[in-house]
């Protein structure tokens, strides 16, 4: 698998930021770890993300009093030890070092592994203070060209921590997969809340003096609280996560330089750089998404073997405003040729890319409903006439036209888009318009919590599907979606975990489709 970054141009001062960041190189001096460490250092587990064929990033981040400033630590760096190893019980180490896990970094560690042997599996773990974290488990993936007979990967998402238990992470765990792909929303920004819109209490309470994030310091207490769930961290601890970033990471339905409340210019590029330091700090991806003020350069792709390119699309920072009113509205300002979802050099990277792509799928993982959906006869919402999302892609149709024209011009025959968002489990044919034929398909995975407890089905669910022809699936519960890839054919399982208001619930599979490869369309399993 080839990890591909768009390269910039970086001066002194800021590759020195990043390598501090990123804890690359100990620029700061460290201080022996039991100086300041009294407690467990490896609360917020570790991570592995951004696989390639020779290696990939391992993260954690030393916070014994995760919610306390600097989790619990004084401002100097900190000495941590890693190793990799072939087995679980890290005997056989195939890498190991030690790196400076510094303040201005929120004591985290991206440490980007290479020399490994593409297509197998290994085993990290991290030491600090005489203690050792969990052990954690990635894969290298194919190199480019090589044959791969099968690929098995979540995508999941949105989690809103006081919504429900993580189950569904508890279950992704067992599942053991290559990979899973997270298309955002990790974190929730908003202020505590103890019941939902419909006033029902819900199953977590957060800490009594969780306000709204708008400084570094409220971001990096929300990780942490999100971080220390132990379905979460087994989670990342079975498999490498491919991470992106939708709207909670910000704030709501924020769209290029301003929030949902017009808040816009310098004081919200303020929270939004606040807000991508401290993602970055959590995520366990690379020094090249290292942020830049309140600019991150988050797209990226990544080419697994001769089976399938992955494109990781950013779908915020540089998308048009949104238009006519949300969330729903008739709008013909929507259609206009200049809006956009990527901005126009993503779109120029996507093409770039697709063109070059040599597997048989080529993926879109992103954020919103790529797909026209029309919500009129949904719970909640009335109106004669059709109604769409001005946040997906609906708000900028001739954005989605262009990539459709894209997927064209690079012949990209078995195009799969995956998208979250709406926490719903949604499985729909792509098309032009009305009844042009299918040119792909998109699995939208539910959320893992955000929403609470759900149902299998929807009032006027007949109705719904009435309106959208193109839509053949509907759930309305919590979960995530399973995909087992191969050269012929791609399966795609629509998980779904009974309750989030009580932790421990079984999963089971409420739907299952095929996509023949050269043959797009969906197929019931």
């Amino acid at each position: 698998m080839r990890f591909n970054r768009r390269s910039s141009a970086l001066d002194r001062r800021t590759l020195l930021k990043g390598a501090l960041g990123a804890g690359a190189w100990p620029l700061l001096r460290a201080i022996p770890a039991h100086a300041q460490i009294k407690s467990f250092p490896f609360s917020l587990g570790v991570a592995a993300g951004d696989p390639g064929p020779d290696g990939f990033v391992i993260w954690t981040r030393l916070a014994p009093e995760p919610l306390a400033p600097l989790g619990g630590l004084t401002p100097a760096a900190v000495d941590v030890t890693w190793e990799v190893s072939t087995d679980e019980n890290i005997q056989r180490v195939a890498r190991s070092g030690t790196v400076s896990a510094s303040a201005e970094a929120a004591h985290s560690v991206h440490v980007e592994v290479e020399g490994l042997e593409p297509g197998r599996v290994y085993f990290y773990r991290f030491r600090a203070a005489g203690t050792e974290s969990a052990t954690g488990r990635a894969r290298t993936l194919p190199a480019p060209g090589a044959p791969v007979s099968q690929l098995r990967f979540a995508s999941a998402g949105c989690q809103q921590w006081e919504a429900g238990y993580y189950t569904a992470w508890r279950r992704i765990a067992e599942e053991a997969f290559d990979f899973v792909i997270h298309y955002g929303d990790y974190i929730y920004e908003a202020a505590v809340s103890v019941a939902d819109n419909h006033g029902r209490p819900h199953p977590r309470v957060m800490p009594p003096d969780f306000g709204r994030c708008l400084t570094l310091s409220d971001y990096r207490r929300r990780y942490a609280l999100y971080k220390s769930d132990p379905d979460l961290q087994a989670a990342h601890a079975a498999c490498a996560f491919l991470s992106s970033f939708d709207d909670h990471e910000v704030a709501n339905n924020w769209a290029a330089d301003r929030d949902s409340k017009k808040t816009a210019g310098a004081v919200f590029l303020s929270r939004r750089a606040a807000a991508f330091q401290a993602w970055y700090e959590h995520m366990p991806v690379r020094r090249a998404l290292l942020p830049h003020g309140p600019n991150i350069s988050a797209y990226r792709s990544f080419r697994i073997g001769n089976l399938a390119e992955v494109a990781m699309l950013d779908t915020r920072q540089y998308r048009s405003y949104q238009t006519c009113g949300e969330p729903f509205a008739s709008c013909q300002e929507a259609a206009a040729p200049g809006r956009t979802m990527l901005g126009e050099a993503q779109e120029r990277w996507l093409e770039e890319t697709l063109r070059a792509a040599k597997g048989t799928w080529q993926i879109l993982a992103q954020q919103v409903l790529f797909s026209q959906l029309d919500w009129r006869s949904f719970p909640g919402h009335h109106g004669a006439g059709p109604q769409f999302r001005m946040d997906t892609w609906d708000g900028a149709s001739a954005g989605r036209r262009r990539v459709l024209d894209i997927l064209s011009d690079a012949r990209a025959a078995n195009p799969v888009v995956l998208t979250g968002d709406s926490h719903k489990a949604l499985a729909l044919e792509i098309a032009r318009d009305g009844q042009d034929p299918c040119l792909g398909v998109e699995f939208l995975a539910t959320s893992i919590s955000s929403g609470g407890d759900g149902k299998q089905t929807l009032k006027n669910q007949d109705a719904i599907f009435r309106d959208n022809p193109r839509l053949k699936f509907l759930g309305d519960e919590r979960g995530y979606t399973r995909h087992a890839v191969t050269p012929k054919r791609w399966q795609a399982d629509f998980r779904a975990v009974q309750k989030v208001s009580t932790p421990g619930a079984p999963v089971v599979t409420r739907k299952s489709f095929i996509v023949e490869a050269g043959h797009p369309g969906l197929v019931g399993a």
